[in-house]
């Protein structure tokens, strides 16, 4: 297999570092993972040849470029240590582990000091070449088969049904990548042993190969959370229009700021989260506006074939809604509703944007525009089914006032849904919300 399936591997592995760089810093939950990342990147890369050129215009020389290399190393399995106790809620062990580390590369320095004077820290192909003593290798490979046998195997245990799909996936996959280092130490061993020349050409290759893994299976979470991002953007800009109509009716029910550049320094996730419930408030408010006739009528127009089973409902509301908008504009006092207008519970603020995006698009649909049309009536009409005209000007209609109208809601002090069937949702600016 070429040799550039190493450098792609180690390549893969140093963009995805970078890329969850900014989290990993920020995050005190992310650091363990994104520092094991970094290091098995940065000791991968002493390996490469442009790198180890690069090195040699710094170092005195080759023997001391191996220490840095395997110092690295150590190094690095210290971190996927670090990383396999923040996973396992164990913080308190990470003085331990670094501690162990750094007596690892002690024993390293004191053997490689005590050996014969020898130019590299390399296992050379005959025995016979002065070079530093076995039990340095033993050790050195120990210490990794370890750490790495010890993550590769958490990382499958927690990758069982039931986690997250994309969550298992990357565990499996991070998990893989730490048990194809054992084979990698294991064939080490073994050509520490042997000298065989036919073990050491595959090390270049499960090199790559174990990097692809690992790089894939720390990527998984940053292509799931733009993935999300995609998601509520769409959302966002799909309930504009339902947003801008009840809003304006109902300015009070607006939670944060109106001006644009004001709204952009929120998060994303936030300001959807801000539009579901302002939209939800508002509906509070103008369910009050809806009258039985022109709920009666909001049944026919939705009981048609033309407008599918599964959609009725968000049909119905956006028939309501836009009855509503009309009586309030035209003056129509608000009554208290005896109907049930609260549509179907929603278990969480994913259900909850996914059935406002079916009224949004429903509000948008021909089924809406001609109950729109059909709710044009005379007076005369309106007096014989006992509801007001729903488009008729005040002046043509004298509406008669109840002793007690509903008032409308005063703005909330906090972003917390009113109603019950918003349910209880994670903070959304939680980097795990």
């Amino acid at each position: 297999m070429a040799p550039w399936v190493e450098t792609a591997g180690i390549s893969a592995l140093w963009g995805v570092a970078v890329a969850r760089a900014p989290q990993g810093i920020r995050d005190r939950e992310q650091q363990p993972l994104w520092f094991a990342t970094l290091m098995i990147a940065l000791a991968m890369s002493t390996h490469l040849e442009p790198v180890t050129a690069a090195l040699a215009h710094v170092a005195p020389n080759a023997h001391w470029i191996d220490m840095i290399t395997h110092i690295f190393g150590i190094i690095d399995a210290a971190a996927v240590f670090w990383f396999i106790c923040g996973a396992a809620g164990r913080h308190r062990h990470t003085i331990l582990v670094f501690s162990a580390a750094i007596t690892v590369i002690t024993m390293l320095v004191i053997l490689d000091t005590g050996a014969p004077p020898h130019a590299r820290n390399i296992i050379t192909p005959s025995s016979a070449t002065p070079s530093v003593p076995d039990t340095y290798w033993w050790l050195f490979f120990s210490f990794h088969l370890v750490a790495d046998s010890i993550c590769g195997f958490v990382c499958w245990s927690y990758g069982r049904p039931g986690t997250p799909r994309l969550l298992c996936y990357g565990l499996r996959l991070f998990g893989t990548g730490m048990l194809l280092a054992d084979l990698l130490w294991v064939l080490k061993l073994a050509y520490l042993q042997t000298r065989s020349a036919a073990i050491a050409p595959l090390f270049s290759p499960l090199t790559g190969i174990e990097a692809l893994f690992i790089a894939v299976g720390v990527a998984l979470p940053i292509l799931t959370q733009a993935s999300d991002s995609r998601r509520d953007r769409r959302s966002y800009r799909a309930l504009a229009h339902l947003w801008m109509d009840l809003t304006t009716a109902t300015p009070d029910v607006v939670l944060g700021p109106t001006r644009h550049l004001q709204r952009m320094v929120i998060p994303l996730r936030l300001r959807l989260y801000r539009r579901v419930i302002e939209i939800r408030d508002a509906m509070i408010v103008l369910r009050n506006y809806a009258t039985p006739g022109a709920l009666h009528l909001a049944h026919q127009h939705t009981t048609t074939p033309s407008v599918p089973s599964h959609l009725r409902d968000a049909h119905l509301t956006a028939c309501w809604l836009t009855a509503a908008l009309q009586a309030k504009r035209n003056g129509t006092p608000p009554r208290p509703q005896t109907a049930d207008l609260t549509g179907p519970s929603a278990n969480d603020l994913t259900d909850e944007i996914n059935h406002l995006l079916q009224i949004a698009e429903a509000y948008k649909s021909p089924t809406v525009s001609s109950y729109k049309e059909s709710l044009i009536g005379t007076p005369e009409q309106a007096e014989n089914n006992h509801v007001p005209p729903l488009f008729a000007h005040p002046s043509n209609s004298s509406p008669k006032q109840t002793s007690d109208p509903t008032p409308q809601p005063t703005k909330p002090k906090d972003p917390t849904p009113p109603t019950a069937n918003l349910g209880h949702y994670p903070d959304p600016t939680s980097p795990h919300a």
